[in-house]
């Protein structure tokens, strides 16, 4: 079901239709029994940090949102109406109006991100255990899996990655790479985990210092993950994501 709104069918010529996309597989994660309206926050939120919703993006209509998330429309209106309220999105009035992201959403601060962990019961060593376990493994099947057009699709995000030097852009490239290795798998579940994952570290990510040596040695590291997984090595790929995401928790640990 695509999750296009109907009011995004009646954009002007100048604005292109928004084809879908990754955020699906955040939206339509397992069915909230409890605490719906935190969870939808929770998700539509990450999917917006994620940059799987870019600024100026239009979000699924109200209605669209509540049936790939299993939940009424008041608690999707309510979500919504917060995150208006922070200032991540803003809501347009008239034929061609609807909910969009904000050009400029507010960044967490890092005192944040720690309250944010606390109040979900989760400690950051746990979330970082849970991805090593699962990448990894992701990426072992990935290597066994994986289409040639998969492949070719994972080098050209990795070919990106190398002409960019605006970090919020390389975090873009970096979630949508480690989603679609698990979608190589030709599964639907992994591809959600993974998304799940990422979005309990992403305002972690946003609040940590960028260098441009970091970006280069991520890449280099994608590509070597890029190369195996072409390769069929199952046991390179998982090797290489372990230290690919053990540098990466290394990293996180220090800020928190």
């Amino acid at each position: 079901m695509s999750h296009r709104s109907k009011a995004s069918t009646q954009r002007s010529p100048l604005q292109p239709v928004q084809p879908a996309r990754p955020a699906d597989a955040l939206l339509r994660g397992s069915k909230p029994t409890v605490n719906p309206f935190e969870v939808t926050l929770e998700r539509l939120g990450a999917a917006i940090k994620m940059g799987l919703y870019e600024p100026g993006d239009q979000l699924p209509s109200e209605r669209d949102i509540a049936q790939m998330m299993g939940i009424s429309r008041t608690t999707v209106r309510e979500a919504i109406g917060l995150l208006v309220t922070q200032g991540i999105l803003v809501v347009k009035r008239g034929r061609t109006g609807g909910t969009f992201v904000s050009n400029q959403p507010p960044l967490p601060t890092v005192l944040e991100v720690r309250h944010r962990l606390n109040a979900n019961g989760a400690t950051l060593a746990e979330i970082l255990d849970h991805r090593l376990i699962v990448e990894a493994g992701i990426a072992e099947l990935a290597a066994q899996r994986a289409e040639e057009t998969q492949v070719d699709e994972l080098q050209d995000l990795v070919d990106r990655m190398r002409q960019i030097d605006v970090f919020s852009e390389y975090r873009k490239l970096d979630t949508q790479f480690h989603l679609l290795i698990a979608k190589t798998t030709q599964t639907n579940r992994l591809p959600a985990i993974v998304v799940d994952i990422h979005a309990e570290l992403t305002d972690l990510l946003q609040t940590a210092p960028y260098s441009n040596a970091q970006r280069i040695h991520s890449t280099q590291q994608h590509q070597d993950i890029v190369d195996a997984i072409r390769q069929k090595d199952g046991d390179r790929a998982r090797q290489l994501m372990q230290e690919h995401i053990l540098a990466t928790s290394s990293f996180l640990k220090g800020l928190l």
